[in-house]
């Protein structure tokens, strides 16, 4: 062979180990950038209607993470399962900056926050401030509420992104279910806006707490009341228990009594004195209005409210026979300048469904002779309203029961230890705690008994 034989093929052999050398870093670079797309995209995917395809999940991200020589969550958020262990829901893990208890409703405190399924993170650690929430669920109950803020909008367990959150201790429900339980049929009977909401275990600075109810707050917001963020529109609730640090504001318009009956404006927030006048003067207008109400005529209340949402509203508060509704307390509405008032969204029903002594017998009418509905349903397109929406929805309220039911299997595992930790099922020591039960499912079983005989006894009234 030839020396420039030799020479030709030597160049050419070496040009073909170049081109497969960067053949094969290419492919590399490739493999790589897929897998950090695949670590770094997070999202929170366990929803406890649908365990395995959680556990799925959550192992496919514990095997990518552990791949790294970086742990994926530093030791104190992982939970211990030894006295509480894995229960088949989502569990919360929250840390506070320097472990600080939340001791007030004022003070938001600096944390941190995940979300665990079995033995695996199915979150990112996310920023967040925590403080304590609620009225009597705060001060007078053990087991406390939480409302949590993220830096940054955060889609929860399949929820709408938002910052805003509560995380609902349900202490004086001994089944554990009764806001998750109302919050969904008020969707299901068409209301403009439910609260959605998802069970969890919750633990703070490495404390099991117990079951909780994560749910949406009451805000303005595309996924929560949808009406425009202004000076014009309104979230009002009826509070009768209020703080001197909240926005109140009185009508006097039925003369209930001589202090008149106090509103508390949830937003805007901030409002200035002129915004509050103008919201006053619409309700002092409105409850005037209400005292002038003839009995079996139609007095045009279409003008002052929204019909169709007062019926809705009306029939999910009288079905469980909520004490709230009844006694001036967490009753919403929203109203927008210019325009009626649109009742809910619903909200608070832990003592409901006889879990009161004012509401223990399913029997009798509950909310119609109280305050706003009193005056509403003498109205004669009130009254036929009433009873169409009850015969269209029947199979809707009927289906209650079965829900009770599918709710129950999802809770069984975590209310044991809810009430290992909350030793309370037998108990009635708190004022809240109305009735004593030797076991969970007895707890259960004796809501579902209600809620049977209560539909029982409305629709032999209305047929």
């Amino acid at each position: 062979m030839r020396v420039n034989e030799r020479t030709f093929i030597t160049n050419v052999l070496v040009l073909c180990f170049v081109v497969v050398a960067i053949l094969l870093s290419s492919c590399k670079n490739s493999i790589d950038a897929d897998e950090i797309e695949e670590t770094s995209s997070s999202s929170i995917v366990m929803r406890s209607s649908d365990e395995s395809s959680s556990s799925r999940v959550s192992s496919s991200s514990l095997e990518e993470s552990s791949s790294s020589s970086t742990p994926p969550y530093p030791e104190s958020f992982k939970p211990d399962d030894k006295e509480y262990p894995y229960a088949g829901i989502p569990r919360i893990v929250i840390e506070t900056e320097n472990r600080q208890a939340i001791v007030d409703r004022e003070t938001e405190i600096p944390a941190k926050m995940q979300i665990w399924g079995d033995s695996t993170a199915v979150s990112e650690i996310m920023d967040l401030t925590i403080r304590g929430r609620g009225n009597s669920s705060w001060t007078d109950m053990p087991k406390k509420s939480y409302k949590i803020e993220f830096e940054k909008k955060q889609s929860m367990l399949d929820m709408p992104k938002d910052k805003d959150w509560a995380l609902i201790a349900n202490y004086a429900d001994k089944t554990l279910m009764r806001n998750y339980l109302m919050y969904n049929l008020s969707a299901n009977l068409g209301a403009y806006y439910s609260p959605r909401c998802e069970f969890v275990e919750l633990y703070i600075n490495e404390e099991y707490l117990g079951v909780y109810l994560l749910t949406e707050t009451i805000k303005i917001g595309k996924n929560r009341v949808d009406i425009p963020n202004s000076d014009d529109s309104y979230i009002v609730e009826m509070r009768e228990n209020y703080r001197n640090n909240q926005q109140i504001v009185f009508s006097y318009g039925l003369k209930v009594d001589s202090s008149g009956k106090p509103f508390r404006i949830h937003a805007p927030k901030n409002a200035t004195s002129e915004t509050l006048a103008i919201i006053q003067e619409y309700l002092q207008n409105f409850e005037e209005f209400l005292s002038t109400i003839k009995p079996t005529i139609d007095n045009d209340v279409e003008k002052w409210i929204d019909i169709d949402e007062f019926i809705k509203y009306y029939w999910a508060q009288e079905f469980s026979k909520n004490p709230d509704a009844r006694d001036y307390s967490s009753i919403f509405f929203s109203w927008e300048k210019k325009d009626i008032i649109k009742m809910g969204p619903v909200w608070d029903f832990d003592l409901a469904f006889g879990n009161d002594n004012r509401c223990r017998y399913s029997e009798g009418w509950f909310i119609e002779n109280y305050y706003w509905y009193s005056y509403l349903l003498q109205d004669s397109r009130m009254k036929d309203k009433k009873r169409a929406f009850w015969i269209k929805n029947k199979e809707v309220f009927f289906r209650t029961q079965n829900a009770i039911d599918s709710i129950f299997s999802i809770l069984l595992k975590s209310a044991n230890n809810n009430f290992k930790k909350w030793d309370i099922l037998n108990s009635t020591d708190n004022p809240y705690l109305a009735s004593s039960y030797l076991t969970y499912n007895e707890a259960v079983d004796d809501l579902k008994q209600w809620v049977v005989k209560r539909f029982e006894w409305i629709d032999a009234q209305i047929e």
